[in-house]
């Protein structure tokens, strides 16, 4: 067996792995984003019923302002969130790629290291089987002369 394809096809699995685990890190940060989205909606609806309870008992006009001004920044940074989670996406899209492709690359060295080692005990097979038939002629060739 080739040593020098055997340590390429480890090589390649420490880099699979590698990506595996960076394409588990994305797709975790990513579930972290939509976690935060949710409470971000969440805290925004929560906000809302309070603002329109508050409403039902009458609001100054500075203190509509005040309220209108924080729900518009709520939806800023709603919309950032959800620009975050299009960011993460694309990260986890990516980094999955690249997983599949080193996974593909390693399938294929491991496939050539099998190749290889099938092609090695058919020549070894077919060493012994020349030997078994030396070994059987030389015996019938003692009998007959004998």
């Amino acid at each position: 067996m080739n040593k020098q394809l055997m340590l390429v096809a480890d090589i390649e699995k420490k880099k699979e792995d590698q990506l595996a685990q960076k394409y588990a890190q994305a797709t975790q940060d990513l579930t972290q984003q939509h976690e935060k989205l949710a409470g971000l909606e969440k805290y925004q609806r929560d906000y809302m019923n309070t603002v329109i309870e508050s409403g039902k008992q009458g609001l100054s006009s500075s203190g509509f302002q005040r309220l209108q001004s924080f729900i518009t920044q709520l939806d800023k940074a709603c919309h950032q969130q959800r620009d975050n989670i299009q960011k993460a996406e694309k990260v986890v899209d990516q980094r999955r790629a690249l997983w599949l492709q080193q996974q593909r690359k390693r399938k294929s060295i491991e496939t050539v290291i099998e190749r290889q080692r099938k092609i090695e005990q058919l020549r070894l097979d077919r060493e012994e089987q020349k030997m078994f038939d030396e070994y059987a002629t030389n015996q019938a060739t003692r009998r007959l002369q004998g």
